[in-house]
């Protein structure tokens, strides 16, 4: 589910980040499993932080 959010997600980072390298890296731990929706919002989230104090 964090690869598919990831792959759904990433041209929010693309559209900022131009002729530049970067690495992202996502870990997942709990002792649940969530549901996408879930995912999917952290990883937005996440990536609104990442466009707001680095690009």
């Amino acid at each position: 589910m964090l690869k598919a959010s990831f792959l759904l997600n990433k041209s929010m980072i693309e559209k900022h980040v131009i002729n530049q390298h970067y690495y992202i890296i996502l870990i997942y731990k709990a002792f649940y499993l969530p549901k996408f929706k879930n995912v999917n919002e952290s990883v937005i989230k996440i990536f609104n932080n990442i466009i707001k104090h680095y690009c």
